[in-house]
């Protein structure tokens, strides 16, 4: 592509200086500037190498200002704008610096030289640099205008590329979030689920009518589950406040309650004073004791669970331990990764090991965190 623009570019300043060139001819050739052929030919060494004006400026600016000292006794006028043309171009497209700086000064001097040279005062000089120096110098500024803007032009595609990126990472985000609270909300109900359609299992299998009891609390778990996940919905979409929020939460209480009637077996304590149920760091709380409740049914099933809610003036704490049958900790998978995400939102720390055969997560998050 770049070379079929050099090619463009030499065909239409071959033409340009094919029309100056039969112009400036037939201008000398009707009204000579010099003897013989000295006028042609410093018409044709002045225009010819406007052809390559643009694809090799300093070269054709260096040939041009060679014939600059040919004597003449007068000038071609579309000679003028020739020059104009060839320096102007020289400053747009001329590289590096240093040598566009030397071609100017030298076509300046060869400018002045043949001032010098022909009919004109000795101030004509002064017109002989400006007439170099002044194109020159409005090329380098259209050059660095346009450079400026190339570089608006990438610098804004590179913002439009960031903008892009930052949308689809706000979404990914967003759809992270979304997986998790139903982790956080399916998980833990169908664990409860699972655990009680074994216990009704057993039951039909000993005496029927103690199956009863499992299947009403399958029943109701699922009721349940399913205005779980609408409330999730209502949170990510919110829809017209039906209501205080505080009315529509869970207690640890109950999630004690629940998780014990489904034949997980643990121990809650929770001391000191807790913030309002629709605080951030309150949900937090109850959503890490749910998951740690549910991680211990379905990695440790029938192991005891220790749960320690301690609300300080500074922060909330969470402690869950159960025995652990193995002594490296286990992969985080969305339980785990969840707890730690809620804590670190908030402004708090996470751990989970195994010591001395008992696997622990603790959790601290500021109560000073926004609320």
């Amino acid at each position: 592509m770049r070379l079929l623009d050099r090619l463009g570019t030499t065909r239409l300043d071959a033409a340009l200086a094919a029309a100056f060139l039969v112009a400036g001819l037939a201008q000398v050739i009707a009204f000579p500037i010099a003897d013989g052929a000295i006028g042609e030919l410093f018409v044709i060494g002045t225009t010819l190498p406007l052809a390559w004006r643009r694809t090799r400026p300093i070269e054709s600016t260096l040939v041009m200002s060679a014939f600059f000292l040919i004597p003449t006794d007068g000038y071609a006028v579309a000679g003028f704008v020739v020059v104009i043309l060839q320096l102007f171009a020289l400053g747009t497209h001329g590289e590096p610096t240093r040598a566009v700086a030397a071609t100017t000064a030298f076509a300046s001097i060869t400018s002045v030289g043949g001032t010098f040279l022909g009919p004109e005062a000795p101030v004509a000089a002064i017109g002989g640099v400006l007439v170099v120096v002044a194109p020159v110098l409005a090329g380098r500024l259209v050059r660095h205008l346009q450079r400026q803007n190339a570089a608006l032009t990438s610098l804004t595609e590179q913002l439009r590329e960031e903008r892009a990126r930052a949308e689809e990472a706000a979404v990914g985000a967003e759809r992270a979030r979304i997986a998790q609270e139903l982790h956080d909300v399916v998980g833990h109900e169908v664990t409860l689920i699972a655990i009680q359609a074994e216990a009704a299992t057993a039951a039909l299998k000993v005496s029927p009518d103690r199956a009863a009891e499992p299947v009403e609390a399958i029943r109701t778990t699922a009721h349940r589950t399913l205005a779980e996940i609408r409330s999730v919905l209502d949170a990510l979409s919110p829809v017209v406040d039906e209501g205080p929020l505080g009315a529509r939460l869970e207690t640890t209480a109950t999630i004690s309650a629940r998780a014990r009637a489904a034949g997980i077996p643990h121990t809650l304590t929770e001391t000191g004073t807790p913030l309002p149920d629709e605080a951030p760091v309150s949900l937090a709380v109850r959503r890490i004791v749910r998951e740690c409740l549910t991680n211990a049914g379905r990695h440790a099933p029938g192991e005891p669970v220790t749960i320690t809610v301690q609300w300080g003036p500074d922060a909330a704490c969470v402690e869950a331990t159960n025995p652990a049958s193995t002594s490296t900790p286990p992969t985080p998978g969305r339980g785990l990764t969840g707890i730690r995400h809620r804590a670190e939102l908030l402004g708090g720390t996470y751990a989970a090991n195994v010591h001395d055969g008992t696997f622990a997560v603790r959790v601290r998050i500021p109560t000073g965190s926004p609320r």
